[in-house]
């Protein structure tokens, strides 16, 4: 199969029956399912707290840079968006501009990003739902073996609702991503009327060095990472050619700006709360707190597992359609590419990617000892890395389609270079700024984790031969 054929096909094709699945989910519907896997609600409160750390006043500024370079990012996915129905996202548009060897890279990259972003959220659950529990008086829910326990449980369910099918999917990640809005609002609300808000200091950017607002834009990209993912689910949409410029846009836009709202909201509350801050205490904890309503942080903490759960059901749905249509590209199996006859999920990339969610957070558990914070930390952290050379070598492939095609204009390839040079510095910044303990490793365990990966790929294409 070339790679022209496998770009043009709009839906899956079972590998055992030959027969097609037909999906038509609207914009909106699959806008909402992107909006769950963004994580609008918990990245927004997460956001509001890491990145004073960071960049104190500058904060919304950091995060409205971060959010130019997603956007710029996203420009270079639209250049094959536009033009070909593409399950495979970065993989298969990376093969197509720029050919194998590259492509292989990205696959190797891309496809364990997956794995980990998946266990990144299903310890995220498991930190939310754990704190609820424990709050509630049930006394063994901070122990490891009910947090193992939560962990496999919680990617069975989330596994479950993926095989079911889009449809379902998105029924339920839609409300269970928005039910912690009203109560998060609120709180910010009231904390920032009981606490003030410095809009001044912030918009004059009081305190700030340029350093501070360097490291807080690199803090900010992170919640933008593997929103391009959503172009796994172009075959599904009525208009793919049309929808998923739109759907990218409308999601990073949606993000972006609740994000850089709840931050001018709370980023003076913030500023005076570093030491709770860097001791761990959440920053919904603490506004509730400002707020004089601590007892909605036990709500609050069960909605936000809530909404985890649902941003793990978005990306086994982007992921799986990444490798089946990786495994019909021969860097994985055959049998990864398989599609439910009924259901339309790939069905075998679906088991594999929930195992990683149950298996990872367990192992970090039993031979790291990490409880769930540090262990999300962690792999929130180490996922983000694995987008990092996808996105370069998708910048690099943008430009040249551009170019070969006669339809670039100066202002897209700049904006697409940008966005390029941008993520490519992440990645010198976080080998140049050699930190201390596990975070000092993650890049190294990223560039490890990409080659054994890439020779497992050359592996099975030699077990595998035939044209690609």
């Amino acid at each position: 199969m070339t790679n022209q054929t496998a770009l043009s096909e709009s839906n899956f094709l079972d590998s055992d029956s030959g027969s097609k699945v037909k999906k038509t989910e609207s914009l909106f519907r699959v806008t909402m399912l992107g909006l769950s896997g963004q994580q609008l609600v918990p990245s927004a409160a997460m956001a509001a707290g890491a990145l004073p750390l960071y960049a104190g006043n500058g904060s919304w500024l950091a995060m409205l840079l971060a959010l130019v370079a997603a956007l710029f990012m996203s420009i270079a996915t639209n250049v094959f968006a536009r033009k070909y129905v593409a399950t495979g996202s970065l993989v298969s548009y990376v093969g197509l501009a720029l050919g194998r060897l590259p492509q292989r890279v990205v696959a190797a990259s891309y496809l364990t990003g997956f794995l980990i972003v998946c266990a990144s959220l299903s310890t995220s659950v498991v930190m939310f739902s754990s704190s609820f529990l424990h709050s509630v008086g049930v006394s063994f829910a901070a122990a490891n073996w009910f947090q193992a326990v939560s962990a496999i449980s919680i990617s069975v369910m989330a596994g479950a609702l993926t095989w079911r099918g889009l449809d379902a999917s998105i029924s339920v990640t839609a409300w269970l991503s928005f039910l912690s809005a009203p109560l998060v609002i609120i709180v910010g609300v009231a904390a920032a009327m009981n606490g003030g808000v410095d809009v001044v200091s912030q918009l004059t950017l009081e305190g700030v060095s340029l350093r501070n607002l360097a490291e807080g834009t690199i803090v900010g990209l992170a919640y933008f990472v593997g929103c391009d993912a959503l172009a796994a689910l172009a075959a599904e949409t009525d208009n793919p050619k049309k929808n998923v410029p739109k759907l990218l846009r409308n999601v990073l836009l949606i993000t972006g700006f609740a994000f850089i709202g709840l931050i001018m909201l709370s980023c003076h509350l913030m500023n005076g709360q570093m030491d709770a801050l860097n001791a761990g205490e959440s920053p919904t904890s603490i506004l509730a707190t400002i707020a004089g309503m601590p007892y909605l942080q036990k709500p609050i903490d069960l909605l936000l597992a809530a909404a985890a759960f649902a941003s793990l059901v978005a990306f086994l749905n982007y992921g799986s359609r990444v490798f089946a249509t990786s495994a019909s590209e021969r860097f994985l199996p055959a049998v990864f590419s398989s599609v439910h006859p009924v259901y339309g999920s790939p069905t075998a990339a679906t088991i594999l990617m929930a195992a990683s969610a149950a298996v990872i957070p367990l192992a970090l558990q039993i031979f790291a000892g990490a409880p769930p914070l540090l262990s999300a930390n962690y792999l929130a952290t180490l996922f983000s890395l694995f987008w990092i050379v996808p996105y370069v070598l998708l910048s690099i492939g943008a430009i040249k389609e551009l170019i070969a095609s006669n339809e670039h204009n100066i202002l897209n390839v700049v904006s697409i270079a940008l966005g390029g040079l941008t993520f490519g510095a992440i990645l010198v910044y976080y080998f140049a700024i050699q930190a201390e303990g596990v975070f000092g490793w993650l890049p190294h365990i990223m560039v490890g984790m990409t080659a054994v990966a890439y020779l497992i790929i050359v592996a099975l294409e030699r077990k595998r031969p035939g044209k690609i």
